[in-house]
């Protein structure tokens, strides 16, 4: 019996099976093994979770004879990796953490044994991802959002399909955020006002007032956009409702200043 999980000593193993030759070619240890894809090809990748409670990992790629491709340290904890179909490509990314590894996403080209990149994962953390090996895309695939792209250079070409997803999601986590930064967006327009509202009430009904958090935050974006419109009276009462949830959502001074304007 082993030892799985956490710990600070005992390296763990992992083997690759061929299923139609009915045996293992493949066998290896590592300090902690975890997160294995297989290629069509037989190539292979591995997650190194090393030991102790250093934020730090090794993604590693394999050829099918067990032959190392790359193996990449980072100074961050590996949250997710996957192998393209015919083992092409490879690719991880990290959890955070404050160093220049934290939060990234790496993608490795097999045949040259190169990373290809390293990127702020602009799409955040999907369920997963997967490679399209005709044009080195990489695909982030979100819950209840879609699939979205990042080009050959780690380029995020899906930025307006994604931000108009969240605009239209019935999930208010991605809705309130969005509206809010459609208020932030210097060219805001009595038009552009009006639709945050409508996201925001939409958000709402979905159940953002089950949450206080989530409820304070879509008050006060509520009274910003009353105000944008020139809504004043509607905007103090926003914000005296989200004042009351949260006194330091950071609208008093605001609320008190436009209070002052209604009189």
């Amino acid at each position: 019996m082993g030892i799985g999980g956490h710990r600070e000593s005992g390296n763990g193993s992992y083997l690759l099976y061929d299923a139609e030759a009915g045996e293992v070619v493949v066998r290896g240890e590592m300090a902690r093994p975890n997160g294995g894809h297989v290629a069509d090809s037989g190539h292979f990748s591995i997650e190194d979770w090393h030991f102790g409670s250093s934020l730090s990992g090794t993604f590693n790629v394999f050829e099918p004879n067990g032959q190392i491709v790359t193996a990449k340290d980072v100074t961050a904890n590996i949250l997710m990796s996957e192998i393209s179909s015919n083992g092409l490509f490879a690719l991880f990314q990290t959890a955070n953490s404050t160093t220049e590894d934290g939060h990234k996403l790496f993608l490795i080209d097999v045949r040259q044994r190169s990373i290809r990149y390293s990127i702020d994962p602009l799409a955040g953390w999907p369920e997963r991802y997967s490679i399209d090996e005709d044009t080195a895309e990489v695909i982030a695939h979100l819950k209840d959002l879609g699939a979205f792209r990042y080009d050959s250079k780690g380029a995020f070409i899906d930025a307006a399909k994604l931000a108009q997803a969240k605009l239209v999601s019935p999930r208010y986590e991605f809705a309130i955020p969005a509206a809010k930064a459609l208020l932030k967006s210097p060219d805001l327009t009595a038009e552009t006002a009006r639709q945050a509202l409508d996201i925001i009430g939409r958000a709402r009904k979905h159940g953002a007032d089950q949450v206080d958090f989530w409820k304070a935050r879509s008050l006060k974006l509520q009274g910003l956009a009353h105000e944008a419109l020139g809504e004043l009276r509607e905007a103090v009462k926003a914000f005296d409702e989200a004042l009351a949830l949260d006194p330091k959502i950071g609208v008093k001074r605001k609320r008190d200043s436009l209070a002052k304007k209604v009189g």
